[in-house]
C-alpha cells in the first residue's frame, strides 16, 4: 500500500488516506445507516433523563448520593430469597408485619420471586448487602426498559414502514420518544421511593414490554429462537407480577389461536402448540408458586392477610365485595382516576406541578380499600397518552399500513396488562406503571405512523412536528420529576427539610403566605400544606392522605410529615449490657411520659423487644412494639433516638436510622429518660440505661417561614 503525507498548518504531517484503500471498504447499507442513527439518537434520549433519574433515585433532597437508598419495606425479596436456599418459601415470623399472608402457619409475602432469583447469586456470597438491593435492581429495571423499549420500536418500524429511508428528524422523535419512557412517565416516579412496591413495578414495565417484542417476532417470522424468548421472559415476567404476566399469557394463547386458524399461512400452524406452551408453562409455573404460598392456583386470599385481622375498613372492603379485592364496580372510580383529562394540579409554589391534593374518590357507591393522592396518565403523561391512540386506531383500521396489522393481537395484550389495577380496589401513582407496556407500544406505532405520513413533506413541516413532540415530551419530563420530588411519607426530615428549604426559594410566591399557624394540628389538609405550630414547636408538610380508615394512624396524624421539631421532643436513651441479656429477670424502664413509659422487655436468652406500655389507646395499630434486638456485645452501648412529638400525638423510636416504634401517645406530661441502674442486692446491674446528649435541632426554617423574612 502506498503512503502519502501532507503537512498540516501546524508543521506536522499526517498520513493521507490511500485511495485504493478506501476503495475497498464496504460501503455501509442503508439500513445500517438507519439503525446506526437509530441507535445513537434513542442512546442521546436516554442519556439526557439519566441525571434526574440517578439524582431522585440515589439523592432526592438527602445531600449525598447514595446507590443503595433504600426505604422500609426494603427486605422482603431478600428474605425470600434466603427462604429459598432453604427449600420454602416463607419469610421469618414478625418480619413483614401487615403485609403478610399467613398460610399453615407460616408468613408469605404477595410479591413475586423473579426479584429474589436475581439476587440470589449475590446473597450466596455476602450478607451486607441484604435490604440494600432495592435501588440497584430498580436501576437494572430501568436499564432493561430502555434495552426493551429500544429494539420493539426498531422491530414495529421495520413492521410499518419496511426499509423506508430513517430521516433525522424522525430519528431525533424517537430519542425523544425514549426520553419521555424514562424520564418522563410514572418510571420516573418509581425510581423516588426505592422499596419492594416500586421494585415490582420497576420490573413489571420492561419484562412486560420485552415478552411483548418477543411474541411481536413471532408473529412476524416464526422460530424456535423467538418462542424460546418469548417462553423465558413470559415466565419472569409471571414470576414478577401476576397481572402483567397473565396478560402475556393471554396474548400467547390468542396468538397461538391466530396460528391454529391458518391467520400465519398454512405453514405457520405448526406453531400453534409451542406458542401454546411458551405461554402455558409460565402461567402454571405461576399457579405452583401461588398453590405453595397460599394453598390456590390464583388469586390471593385477601382475608388471610395480617392487615385483614387489625384493620376494620380492610374487612369491611372484603365484606363490600365478596371477600375480592377485584370488582367491575371499581370501574368508574379507577377509569376516572387514571384517565381524566385533568388530574393534575399547577402552582406557583415548587415543584409547581403535583398530584391533586386529595385522595382519589370513590364513585357510585363503591366501597374502594386505599385511595391515595394521584395523578392522571393524560395530565402527566400527554405525549404517550395521545399518540398510544394514535397506534391503536392505526393498527386496528383497515388496510393499516405495511404489516402494523400484525400487532393487533400482541396489542391487546399489553392493553390487558391494564385490567388488573382497573379492577382492583386501590388507587395508587405507581400503579399507573401498568398502563406502560400499552402506552409505550401503542405510542410507538402511532410515532411511526405520523412519520409516514410526512413523507415528501417540506422539511420545515417535519421540524414543526419534531419541535411539537419534543415540547409535549419536555413537560412531561417536568411534570413526572416535579411529582417525584414532592414529599412522601417515607420521607425522614433531612428531606422535607431540605425540599421545604429549596421550595422558599425556588417558589413564585411566597411560601411564608401559605404557611397555617396553630395551637393544634388538624387531621387533615391537602396536599402540600404546610403548619406552623404555635411558638414554632414543629413545622410540619401535609401528604394529603386522608388515613380516616386507619384509625390508630390518623389519631397520631400520620398524614403529617415532620420539617422541623422542638429540641425537647427528641432523647437518645443509650444502654449497655454489663451481664448477659438471659440474667434480665424482668423488664426494664427506659423512659417515661407522663402515665407512659417505653419499656424493654426481655424475651429469654440474648434478645429484648421494646415496648410503649399506657400510650392512652387500644388501637391494635400501628403496634406498641418493636422487633426483637439480639444483645451479642457487652459492654456496647445500644442507643435508640426516641422522639415524642406533643403536635402529632406520637410516639417514634428509631433505632439506628429504622423507624421501631411508631406509635400513639398522649401529649399531657414530662419526659424522662430513667437512668437508674437496675440493680439487685448491689450487684453489678444486667444494663446500665445512660441519657444520652442530643444534638440540638433547629426550628429556624420554621421561624422564618412564620416572620415571612
Amino acid at each position: 500500500m502506498i503512503e502519502a503525507t501532507v503537512a498540516t498548518e501546524a508543521g506536522v504531517t499526517d498520513i493521507a488516506p490511500d485511495p485504493e484503500a478506501e476503495a475497498a471498504k464496504p460501503e455501509r447499507t442503508p439500513e445500517q445507516l438507519a439503525r446506526r442513527r437509530f441507535t445513537t439518537c434513542v442512546s442521546v434520549g436516554a442519556a439526557v433523563v439519566t441525571i434526574p433519574y440517578l439524582w431522585v433515585l440515589w439523592d432526592l433532597w438527602n445531600g449525598s448520593l447514595n446507590p443503595l437508598r433504600a426505604v422500609p419495606y426494603d427486605n422482603f425479596y431478600d428474605l425470600q430469597a434466603r427462604g429459598m436456599f432453604h427449600g420454602h418459601l416463607w419469610l421469618p415470623p414478625g418480619k413483614m408485619g401487615i403485609e403478610a399472608f399467613v398460610h399453615a402457619g407460616h408468613d408469605y409475602t404477595y410479591f413475586g420471586i423473579f426479584p429474589s432469583l436475581l439476587r440470589m447469586p449475590v446473597l450466596l456470597v455476602t450478607s451486607s448487602l441484604d435490604g440494600r438491593m432495592t435501588a440497584p435492581s430498580i436501576l437494572l429495571a430501568w436499564l432493561a426498559t430502555f434495552l426493551f423499549s429500544s429494539v420493539l420500536l426498531w422491530r414495529l418500524r421495520i413492521l410499518i414502514r419496511g426499509d423506508a429511508l430513517l430521516g433525522r428528524a424522525e430519528a431525533w422523535s424517537y430519542g425523544v420518544f425514549m426520553a419521555v419512557i424514562l424520564g418522563g412517565s410514572v418510571v420516573l416516579f418509581l425510581a423516588a421511593t426505592p422499596f419492594v412496591y416500586s421494585e415490582d413495578f420497576a420490573w413489571s414495565v420492561p419484562l412486560t414490554i420485552g415478552s411483548l417484542f418477543a411474541l411481536l417476532g413471532v408473529v412476524e417470522r416464526p422460530s424456535w429462537g423467538r418462542v424460546v424468548a418469548s417462553f423465558v421472559l413470559i415466565l419472569a415476567t409471571t414470576l414478577n407480577r401476576t397481572p402483567t404476566g397473565y396478560a402475556c399469557t393471554i396474548a400467547a394463547f390468542l396468538i397461538a389461536g391466530w396460528f391454529a386458524l391458518g391467520r400465519g399461512g398454512p405453514s405457520g400452524r405448526r406453531w400453534a402448540i409451542p406458542v401454546a406452551v411458551a405461554g402455558l408453562v409460565p402461567f402454571l409455573a405461576n399457579c405452583a408458586v401461588t398453590y405453595a404460598k397460599f394453598g390456590l392456583p390464583v388469586g390471593l386470599p385477601m382475608a388471610d392477610q395480617v392487615w385483614a385481622t387489625v384493620n376494620a375498613h380492610r374487612r369491611h372492603f372484603l365484606a363490600a365485595n365478596g371477600g375480592k379485592a377485584f370488582s367491575f364496580g371499581f370501574l368508574p372510580s379507577t377509569v376516572w382516576a387514571y384517565l381524566e383529562p385533568f388530574g393534575i394540579r399547577f402552582t406557583t409554589i415548587f415543584p409547581f406541578i403535583t398530584t391533586p391534593t386529595a385522595p382519589a374518590a370513590a364513585l357510585n357507591g363503591a366501597v374502594l380499600d386505599q385511595t391515595y393522592p394521584t395523578a392522571s396518565i393524560p395530565a402527566t403523561m400527554p405525549l404517550l397518552f395521545l399518540l398510544s391512540l394514535w397506534g391503536a386506531v392505526t393498527a386496528f383500521r383497515p388496510n393499516g399500513p405495511g404489516l402494523v396489522r400484525l400487532t393487533r393481537i400482541v396489542l391487546l395484550g399489553a392493553a390487558a396488562g391494564a385490567a388488573g389495577v382497573l379492577l382492583w380496589g386501590y388507587i395508587s401513582e405507581r400503579y399507573m406503571a401498568d398502563f406502560m407496556p400499552f402506552l409505550v407500544m401503542g405510542g410507538a406505532i402511532g410515532l411511526i405512523d405520523i412519520w409516514r405520513r410526512l413523507d415528501g413533506r417540506s422539511r420545515r413541516t417535519r421540524r414543526n412536528v419534531l419541535a411539537v413532540i419534543t415540547v409535549a415530551a419536555a413537560y412531561g419530563v417536568v411534570a413526572n420529576l416535579a411529582i417525584a420530588v414532592f414529599p412522601a411519607q417515607q420521607w425522614n426530615r433531612t428531606q422535607t427539610s431540605a425540599f421545604v428549604s429549596f421550595a422558599q426559594r425556588a417558589s413564585i410566591t411566597s411560601l411564608s403566605a401559605s404557611v397555617h399557624r396553630g395551637a393544634a394540628l388538624p387531621y387533615w389538609a391537602p396536599a402540600g400544606t404546610l403548619f406552623a405550630t404555635d411558638e414554632c414547636t414543629g413545622l410540619y408538610l401535609s401528604t394529603g392522605n386522608t388515613e380516616k380508615d386507619v384509625p390508630g394512624q390518623q389519631i397520631q396524624h400520620y398524614t403529617w410529615i415532620p420539617v422541623e421539631q422542638s429540641p425537647s421532643f427528641t432523647h437518645l436513651v443509650g444502654f449497655t449490657f454489663n451481664r448477659p441479656a438471659s440474667e434480665l429477670t424482668g423488664p426494664v424502664t427506659l423512659l417515661t411520659h407522663g402515665t407512659s413509659s417505653l419499656v424493654m422487655t426481655p424475651l429469654g436468652g440474648d434478645s429484648v423487644r421494646l415496648v410503649v406500655e399506657n400510650s392512652g389507646t387500644a388501637v391494635p395499630w400501628p403496634p406498641a412494639t418493636g422487633w426483637i434486638v439480639p444483645i451479642h456485645l457487652l459492654g456496647e452501648q445500644y442507643v435508640a433516638a426516641v422522639t415524642i412529638d406533643k403536635n402529632l400525638d406520637s410516639i417514634d423510636v428509631t433505632w439506628y436510622g429504622l423507624q421501631m416504634i411508631g406509635h400513639y401517645i398522649t401529649p399531657v406530661g414530662g419526659t424522662t429518660v430513667q437512668t437508674d441502674p437496675t440493680s439487685v442486692g448491689g450487684a453489678t446491674p444486667v444494663v446500665t440505661v445512660a441519657d444520652v446528649p442530643v444534638q440540638p435541632a433547629s426550628t429556624k426554617l420554621c421561624r422564618t417561614l412564620v416572620q415571612g423574612t
